[in-house]
């Protein structure tokens, strides 16, 4: 029985078999012609970090990617009708969003919807990347920002984040960045995690973990930021 789904264009695998792309579009009641990549809007199902990797599915005619694998196919199918309400969309476990330069894959693929002068591409990028770092990081694996600048601090903070990426209950969380070409000349993108959130308590808190977090970078670029969800969601506003 097909899944009620707003998703209207067609599913095609990088290292997913045929058989499950299939049985996904059944699901989702998606014709049978749509499994190929055509001109259409098309939905990229990943099997791994190495078929994200080729820059060329970063592109025009696909406009979502999701990683499968991990997955069972209810919840991917669910996945590509999340990624129906944006107008770019890609979920990927943190391992693979940590392997990808996840920031600059994602401005290619605006630029490729909507062309970006150079000093656009910049800014969203460098902004993109702190997003998402943060998302990696300080959200789906909890890593505390480096105290201090000494080579201590660092080895420190090396050694926390490959713990925490070796741990397979943490590296499997999920990254989940939306973008949205308003009409009127604005890109609006939401980046998502899955950790326990980001609230400071008080002011000197807030200041802290900001430059931590590295927001005064982002609020000092975009047009607007806005935290959502007790901080696991991060809503960014740029003018274009």
């Amino acid at each position: 029985m097909a899944l009620a789904s707003p998703f209207t264009g067609s599913l095609h695998g990088l290292d997913v078999p045929p058989d499950r792309v299939r049985r996904i579009a059944t699901m989702l009641g998606l014709p049978e012609e749509g499994l190929a990549a055509g001109d259409g809007r098309v939905v990229a199902l990943l099997g791994d970090a190495e078929a994200a990797a080729d820059s060329a599915h970063w592109a025009r005619p696909f406009a979502a990617w999701i990683e499968a694998g991990p997955l069972d196919d209810a919840a991917v199918a669910a996945q590509v009708a999340r990624a129906a309400q944006a107008d770019l969309y890609a979920c990927l476990t943190t391992a693979t969003a940590n392997q990808l330069h996840l920031a600059g894959r994602i401005v290619h693929a605006i630029d490729s919807h909507r062309p970006l002068t150079e000093s656009q591409r910049d800014d969203i990028e460098l902004v993109l990347h702190e997003a998402i770092s943060n998302a990696v990081v300080h959200g789906n694996l909890q890593v505390e920002g480096m105290k201090g600048l000494s080579v201590d601090a660092l080895d420190r903070f090396s050694s926390a984040l490959a713990a925490r990426m070796a741990d397979p209950a943490f590296a499997a969380r999920r990254v989940e960045v939306s973008c949205w070409l308003a009409p009127q000349g604005e890109l609006l993108v939401e980046v998502a995690d899955e950790g326990s959130g980001f609230v400071p308590q008080n002011r000197a808190d807030a200041a802290t973990d900001a430059s931590g977090r590295g927001l005064d970078l982002i609020t000092a670029i975009a047009r607007q930021v806005e935290l959502l969800d007790n901080g696991r969601r991060i809503r960014i506003r740029f003018a274009l």
